[in-house]
Parts: C-alpha cells; structure tokens; sequence
C-alpha cells in the first residue's frame, strides 16, 4: 500500500496543528494591532436592505475584500468602541466581553455620500445576530473566521476505522507505474442519465470529470431527479455551501424542492431566500429518507461518518468539488452510501492547506491532499469525462482543451464577438497582454490602470456584463480592489475582484487574469493557471510581463501562452517557407529576422558557460533561475545547507524563501541545474577551507579548470573581491537583472 493509516494520522493531526499554531498566535495579538494591520475592522449597523446587512466602514481603515469571510462580534459595554481596547488581545476581547456573534462574509463594496466612509454589504449572517442588530445598531467588530478544525478531526475517526471495508480500497490503495486514467466520453449527444445508472446497476463507484463549463451541476440535478423518483435516499456532499445552493436551485430539483423533500445543513437565511422551498435539517442529523435528498458541506457529512458503524445510510452519496476533497474524505463518502459518485476534475485546484510545501514533499503527502487525482490515477474504476463545454468559445475550448488532451469541444452558442475594445480577439478565448512589469512588484500600477480602463470600457458598452478580476496575490487582490474604489464611484457590483483559489466554479463574461512579475512561477502552475484562464464565456485577458515566457512554467502553459498569440503574424518578403510544429502548433516562417537573447558581457564566446549561485541571491530574488537563460546552472552543496539554516531565523523572508527551495527542487527535477560540493583543494593558500565563502569559490575553481567559464552570481561584495583575485568572472544580482531587462 502507498500509505499505512498512521502515515495520514500524521498528516491530519500535523495540518491540524499548523492552522490551531496560525490561529492562536493571530488572535493572541492585541485586537487594535490585528485592526492596524487589516485583520480586523469595525463598522457601524445602518440597516438591512435585500439579503444585506450594510455597515459604514472608515476608508481610512483597511476595508475588506469583497467575497471575505469574517467572524462578526458585538462587544458590551465601552468595548463597543474600538478605542477602548487598549492592550486586549483578540482572544480576550472575544471571551470577555463579546455578547453575541455570528459567522458572515462581505459581499460588496460601495461608497458612502461621505467621502471619509464607505459602505459594506454582509451576508450570511445569523438569525440571532440580525435581530440583535436591529434592536441595538451598535458598532460591530469583524475579525479573523474561525478555522474548520472538527473536519479534520473527523477524517482522523474516518481513518482510524480498521474495520470499515468500504474505505480500504481507498485508503489501503497500490500506487500504480502508469496512469489508469482512461475515461469514456460523454457528449451533448449521449444520454448521460442512462449511461450513468447503467452503469451503476453493477458498480458500487464511479468517477465523472467535469471541466470547465461542461454543465456538471445541471447533470447531476437531472441524475438526482431521477433517483428521487425511483425513491432512492440521496446525499450530495461538497466543500461549500454556495456549491449546495447552486444544486439546489436548479430546474430539475423543482418538484422535489415543492415537495418537501430537499433539506440542507447550516441554512442561512439568504439560501432560504434564494431557494425558498429549501427546509433546514435543524440539528444537522443524518436524516437518510427514501425519496428525499440531503445537502451538507464536507465539514457535517464527515462527522456523519464518524458514527456510521458498518451500515452506508445512504442509498447515493454524490460529492460535487471533489477534487476539493482530500483523500480521507473520499474514503469517508464510502462509509455513508450503498452507492458512490465522485464528480470533480483533477486539472483544476486541489485542497488547500496551510502546511508549508517543503514538509508536504519531505513526507509525501501530496497524494494525500490531491485525493481525487489519486483515486483517478491509481484505482480502476468506470470513469466518465464530459467533454461539450457550453462556456468557452470555439477558439476558447481549442485552447483551455490543451489541459484536457485536446478533447474538449465548444457547444457554446457564441460563435463570434462584437466589441470596440481593440484587445478583445472576435473569436473570443484567451489574449496575451503584455507589459513592461516591474520586478518584485505585487501592485504594479501600470496594470491596474490598464485593467480599469479595458473593464469600464466593456462595462459602458453593456452594464450587464459580469467581469471577473483575478490574481495569485491576496496583496495584488487587495489594491485592485482599492484602486477600483478610489477611481470610481460606484462600484458595479458585476465586478468580482478575488484570488483564483476563491474563484473556482464561477462563470462570467470576461475575466481580467494579473500575474505580478514576482513569484511568477506560482501564478503558471497547470492547475491555477487553467482555473484562473477557465471562467469567461467570452475573453480572458492575460496580463503579464513581456518576458514570461522566460520563467519556468509546465509544457501545457507554455502551449496555452503560444496559441494566445497565434494569429499575431509578421509577413515579410521572401518564397524560403518553412513549417515548424510542436504538439497540435504549427508554424510557418516565410522568412526569418534574427532577435538574440541579450548577451551578458560576462559570457564568453567558445567556452561552457556556467552560472554558480551564492545563497544571497536566492533570498532576495528567489526566481532566479528562470532569468539566467539557457546558460547550465549550478548550486553549491554549501548554499542548499545554507538556505536550510535560514528556515530557522525570524529575520528572513520565509515565504521568499520557500519559493527559491522550490525553484531550485523544480530546476533539479527539470535537469537545467545540478548541485556540486566543488573541490577545496583548489583553494589558494590562506583560503579557509571550511568557510561557507570557500566552499562556494572551490566549486567556481573546480569549473574552470576543465576550461569553463563559471560566472558567480552573488550580492557578497567581498565574495566578489575574492573570485575576481583569483581569475573568477563574478556579477552581482543588481547588475545581472539590469543586463537582462
């Protein structure tokens, strides 16, 4: 077996520990440093308009972002005024002084007559807590949410059930040397609702893959009808509440919903509102009953599991985002239903989790956390693929279809778009922008200007449209979001400014997709690049610096990144044709100019040039290895063991940190770079072999007496003296990222 059951108790109680750790130090912080720094804010109760609570929020303050969940406190007494919180910690001020609360989270932003505040919608919060606010209008604190640690802790039941047969095919699964993943192809043509219950008249699971825009939801409404009316019990399980209320609200679920026979977990007045026949399950029971359905989010029906003693309640248990389902959940889905569907798709975004990548790796959980890719890769079961999707264009599908071995087919009614923005491609899809991006810079202002423009421009030609504006960056989200703010008065609610892992499920009409030049590989990884790129019925707009393809990124962005661009041509005379091709892109050169990468003066012309890296650079531009070129690199063993000591000094940057360990694990993995302890009895008399300086300049010395050219890269100035005493080309960071502008 891959694992032994201790192996993903480690896990659990390890991600367990992280996310109490980061919760406890955050709200062990005095409340007025956690409101200084954004992590808090206070607003005043004005009314209730639609499903909204609104507040007046100081602009001064940090404002939220639209989309964020809160936890909403109201304090007694004097505390009610932020002034008076003196030196309380959050934790404090909550436990002493709080009277009531209420999960909640802001849903949009607008400013207020006066210029000094502006106005904030909440939704989703309490009954209790609404009736409170309009009983007393009182000042109300927002802070941090709290963490779904129960869900944790029940998979840690799930999988310490030795008993359970239904789960060890799961959890007890051989890794496999090849992929089984060969999925049957369902199209607009085939009747989705007879092959899927054919096929589960004789198996026990099955795995449906849905990529974007294939209408997953609509199906798996329609395929739930139809077991209703075959008064089957149903359970439809996911990670949020907001994906059970889009099941809920669709057609096919209508009589069921008149009926009485559809209840959810955690019913908020908004989704009463929205879905108006939708009962609550007060209590939150297991309530499996012949002809009705259940909804409830991972964190309820994997308590349910925990006291499922060999009986599957359920006769079907779907689980919609499975892909967000880490593999103990997929196991606990078993232990609830006779009957398993599992429907996500393993090309988009897995779990997140607060554990640090470097420990993930060292462990190898990451089978563990992407649990749907592994039951697709490694168990053999009936797998379907929807592969007609109504969303994308043709141009788009051709191109998204990269992710999906080109299977993926438009049935999208748009064939062509109409638009005075010069940047819209008329066949709709993806477009390239580029721009002059500063290194380093999380809130490049050009691009926010360019943004705002384009976005208002596609607004004025139609107010209706819904744009999405997407980034990695919670800090990039964050200043769009003020920018947008502070340039326009009304803020169109049609605009939805988040992060791209909050954004997975969405659809819009164009999407805005940012990559800041800093940290630019995390924005390129397949699976954030397709859900980020995926949203839009009509045009993404990329924008990004000009030279990103310069940055290491997989074979399918890289693809996907070319074809945005395809049709930009250059003609030039000439009858010399010529046809390159790699994969499904085919180019043809009439002629050719040449366009040289520009050439470093330290490079030598007729020798191996070779670039060494000092530990310096690495923190301070941690994606160093993806501007060097196509130039060999490589990494003294003392700089790895280097790098590994400043994981424990508070002083460094370890985000950026982390981010050069895993540059440099990918570019060991990519073979474009090695390691090399180098050979200390290079060294010069009077060199101290056992100093880090030394050890660097040995591997330097060890290069060029096989003839090379070692170019040391460094920020060390005396690093630099050193290597230029003795015959070594040397560059410092500064001036190696000014060459290569």
């Amino acid at each position: 077996m891959k694992y032994r059951r201790e192996d993903y108790l480690d896990f659990l109680s390890s991600e367990y520990d992280t996310q109490m750790g980061e919760y406890n130090r955050l709200i062990a912080t005095k409340a007025i440093v956690l409101k200084e720094r954004g992590e808090v804010f206070v607003g005043k109760f004005l009314g209730f308009k639609d499903d909204f609570a609104i507040f007046k929020v100081r602009v001064t303050d940090n404002m939220p972002r639209k989309n964020s969940f809160w936890t909403a406190s109201s304090f007694i007494g004097e505390m009610g005024s932020y002034k008076n919180w003196g030196n309380l910690s959050w934790a404090e001020l909550r436990e002493k002084y709080q009277s009531e609360y209420s999960d909640t989270y802001c849903a949009w932003l607008a400013k207020d007559k006066d210029s000094d505040f502006c106005l904030v919608g909440m939704k989703n919060i309490t009954v209790d807590f609404a009736n409170l606010l309009r009983e007393q209008c009182p000042i109300i604190a927002f802070g941090p949410k709290d963490p779904p640690l129960r869900y944790l802790l029940n998979l840690q039941e799930v999988v310490q059930d030795n008993t359970c047969e239904h789960i060890r095919d799961i959890l007890d699964y051989q890794e496999v040397d090849h992929s089984v993943w060969k999925p049957t192809i369902i199209s607009t043509e085939d009747d989705f609702i007879s092959l899927i219950t054919r096929e589960l008249s004789t198996q026990n699971a099955i795995i449906i893959q849905g990529p974007p825009g294939t209408g997953k939801t609509n199906k798996i409404a329609r395929l739930i009808a139809q077991l209703l009316k075959d008064r089957r019990s149903v359970l439809a399980t996911s990670l949020t509440n907001e994906a059970l209320k889009e099941l809920a609200s669709k057609k096919d679920l209508e009589t069921a919903l008149q009926e009485g026979r559809v209840t959810k977990t955690g019913l908020t007045i908004d989704e009463k509102k929205e879905v108006p026949h939708l009962i609550s399950n007060e209590g939150n029971v297991c309530n499996a009953t012949q002809g009705c359905l259940t909804l409830a989010t991972f964190f309820i029906s994997s308590g349910w599991a925990t006291n499922s003693y060999g009986e599957q309640p359920f006769d079907y248990v779907i689980v919609d985002e499975a892909s967000q389902a880490l593999l103990p959940m997929i196991a606990a889905s078993k232990k609830l239903g006779k009957k398993v569907i599992w429907v996500g798709d393993q090309r988009q975004l897995a779990p997140i989790v607060t554990l640090n990548e470097d420990i993930i790796n060292r462990n190898g959980w990451i089978s563990i956390i992407k649990g749907f890719n592994t039951i697709c890769n490694n168990i053999p079961m009936p797998a379907y693929m929807l592969s007609d999707t109504y969303r994308l264009t043709k141009r788009g599908a051709d191109i998204t279809g990269i992710f999906y071995d080109n299977r993926l087919k438009s049935a999208s009614n748009t064939d062509s778009i109409t638009s005075n923005l010069a940047e819209v491609n008329p066949l709709g899809g993806p477009v390239f922008i580029d721009m002059e991006l500063k290194i380093g810079d999380q809130k490049p202002s050009n691009a926010f200007e360019r943004i705002y423009n384009m976005a208002i421009a596609l607004l004025q030609e139609n107010p209706q449209l819904k744009i999405a504006l997407l980034s990695k960056f919670r800090e990039t989200v964050k200043e769009l979001q003020r920018f947008f703010m502070k340039t326009d008065n009304n803020l169109s609610n049609n605009l939805k400014i988040e992060t791209v892992d909050r954004i997975q499920g969405i659809t819009v009409d164009y999407t805005f997709f940012l990559i800041p030049n800093t940290s630019v590989s995390y924005s390129l990884e397949r699976e954030f690049f397709n859900v980020a790129t995926s949203r839009a019925k009509l045009c993404t707009f990329i924008i990004a610096d000009k030279h990103i393809l310069r940055n290491y990124m997989s074979e399918d962005v890289r693809k996907f990144l070319l074809k945005t661009n395809e049709n930009k041509v250059a003609v030039f005379e000439g009858d010399n044709t010529q046809t390159l091709s790699a994969g499904d892109i085919k180019v043809s050169i009439l002629n050719k100019i040449d366009l040289p990468e520009r050439k470093l003066k330290e490079i030598v012309d007729g020798k191996e040039n070779i670039f060494i890296i000092d530990t310096n650079v690495f923190v301070k531009c941690p994606t160093v290895i993806y501007k060097i070129g196509k130039y060999p690199i490589v990494i003294p063993t003392m700089v790895i063991e280097e790098l590994d000591r400043l994981k424990l000094k508070p002083s460094i940057d370890q985000k950026a940190l982390s981010d050069a360990v895993k540059s440099i694990n990918k570019s060991f993995l990519n073979r474009f770079a090695k390691m090399d302890e180098g050979n200390t009895s290079l060294l010069p008399k009077g060199f101290d072999a056992t100093k880090a300086d030394c050890l660097i300049l040995s591997v330097a010395l060890k290069y060029q007496g096989e003839g090379k050219n070692p170019i040391l890269l460094t920020s060390d100035n005396l690093l630099q003296s050193k290597a230029l005493g003795i015959g070594i080309t040397t560059i410092s960071l500064k001036d190696f990222l000014a060459e290569r502008r």
